[in-house]
């Protein structure tokens, strides 16, 4: 009876306040200046496991890094004031158009009432960022990359700023491009190549500010071949695909909690951090992990 009296109130909350909605088709603000787009170049990529050439026909912009909590925690005040959202304790709703797996309705977008959400909120106006103690000293998760949030509340994100959540495709092409590399900088996995379970660094079996690994070694770097990082470990990132026609979405990239697999040779094999991997099930809009994230990318303009 409290969830329905809930959902009835979003409801007559939204249509009461709102005239526009995130899912126009419009940019309702311009893109951050702390979000820093790549350039990924039309042509030819490695596809799937074995590397099968396949291409993507245009230009487009990726970003640099995933959403940060301070990015996304920004967005949420500026959806506010245009009284785009609805917000209590749980966490916050938006209204989607709808699709042919998705009807029209309102929809979460981010939870506040997990243990592992970063993001807070006090009614009825107060956001802040949760800390840790980091090596004896307090720091905030604001440059971490932002979890707890919800294929819509990702897409409402980019929408925003004028921007969409990538395609597999996309994501992939901009993860190896045409290398063949089994991982974005190549096909060995170092210590200090990506965030992944109990891989020993001082945020071990949590997110780590987005570009932490950078690669800082002679021999490897941990950004892809276009240089966007932490596109294998720290957090699983959102698609806009279907998996296999299903109501469920794509994910790629893998997250701190991706383990180790044991290898003939002894060496150290992640499947999930490799660029080509997708699970094997699709995971609702709807749903929201401590180990999921995005990243968004904008059309190239001439």
């Amino acid at each position: 009876m409290r969830s329905s009296i809930l959902l009835i109130f979003i409801g007559i909350s939204l249509f009461s306040c709102k005239t526009i909605t995130l899912d126009d088709e419009q940019a309702l603000a311009n893109i951050p200046e702390d979000i820093e787009l790549i350039k990924i170049p039309a042509g030819a990529y490695s596809s799937g496991e074995r590397g099968v050439i396949k291409y993507v026909e245009y230009d487009y912009m990726m970003m640099k890094y995933p959403v940060t909590n301070l990015q996304y925690l920004e967005f949420l005040k500026a959806a506010d004031s245009l009284k785009l959202i609805v917000i209590d304790s749980l966490g916050v709703y938006g209204e989607y158009k709808g699709d042919q797996f998705w009807p029209p309705g309102y929809y979460p977008y981010i939870k506040f009432n997990s243990t592992y959400s970063r993001i807070g909120y006090y009614y009825p106006d107060v956001y802040f960022i949760k800390w840790r103690y980091v090596e004896n000293r307090k720091e905030f998760y604001s440059n971490h990359p932002v979890t707890q949030v919800t294929w819509f509340g990702a897409n409402a994100f980019a929408k925003f700023y004028g921007m969409r959540l990538p395609t597999a495709a996309e994501w992939e092409k901009a993860a190896r491009a045409n290398s063949g590399n089994q991982y974005p900088w190549g096909d060995t996995l170092l210590l200090n190549n990506a965030n992944y379970k109990d891989s020993g660094d001082v945020y071990d079996n949590d997110t780590t500010p987005v570009g932490f690994y950078n690669g800082d070694s002679d021999l490897f770097d941990s950004y892809s071949p276009y240089g966007c990082y932490d596109m294998a470990g720290n957090v699983w990132e959102w698609t806009s695909s279907w998996w296999r026609d299903s109501s469920g979405k794509v994910i790629k990239g893998g997250s701190w909690n991706s383990s180790p697999n044991n290898s003939d040779s002894g060496s150290l094999l992640i499947y999930e951090l490799m660029a080509w991997y997708e699970p094997a099930v699709g995971y609702l809009p709807e749903n929201t992990s401590r180990e999921i994230g995005f990243r968004c990318i904008k059309d190239a303009s001439y």
